[in-house]
């Protein structure tokens, strides 16, 4: 009989180690899974990481180039307006020449009229 109890622990012993074997190896398969999954989600951010600095990189590009076209659009403006000064000035210019102009032309009206009182002998 204490053979059979020898014998009964010895195969309790060996299925309770074939049952340990089992669960180390399925804790290692499973912390091999875990693993690659880890490693996923670290490239996955790396990702991330890289295209969150991309954006930001444009975002910096753009707003320099905004920058740039608000300069340009500040000396068109300014450009614009000192044309319409240059066209305002060029009006009145216009405006007085042609107020001499017939100031002239009555001028010399008047001086004919007189001329045309003169006889030559």
């Amino acid at each position: 009989e204490a053979a059979g109890s020898i014998s009964a622990l010895i195969e309790q012993v060996q299925k309770e180690t074939s049952d340990a074997l089992a669960v180390v190896e399925d804790g290692a398969k499973r912390s091999d899974e875990g693993v690659e999954i880890v490693e996923h989600a670290r490239e996955a951010f790396m990702q991330i990481i890289s295209a969150v600095r991309s954006v930001g990189e444009r975002i910096d590009e753009v707003t320099a180039q905004a920058a740039e076209v608000a300069a340009v659009a500040e000396e068109s403006s300014a450009s614009t307006e000192q044309v319409s000064a240059s066209t305002q000035q060029t009006s009145a210019s216009t405006q007085q020449i042609a107020a001499s102009a017939q100031e002239l032309a009555g001028n010399a009206e008047h001086l004919k009229e007189l001329v045309g009182r003169f006889t030559v002998a």
